[in-house]
């Protein structure tokens, strides 16, 4: 499964990816930004994937958040 999928994007739009930045004081939590943009250039969804890395044990989460554009 790849990400646009698992974001539940419409297959006629694009996933295009705005940019990153770590977070923690080794960079333990990774956030990455993406648009879902519509066949005309309209931005209809704002996406935000962290995955944050525990130091104790290295365990992984992954959390996705969704902002709606009107």
């Amino acid at each position: 499964m790849n990400l646009k999928d698992e974001l539940g994007v419409a297959p006629a739009n694009e996933l295009r990816y705005v940019g990153s930045r770590t977070k923690g004081t080794m960079g333990q939590t990774e956030i990455d930004e993406y648009e879902e943009v519509t066949p005309d250039g309209n931005v209809i969804a704002r996406y935000t994937v962290a995955e944050h890395t525990n130091l104790r044990g290295l365990d992984t989460a992954r959390s996705i958040q969704k902002q709606t554009v009107a």
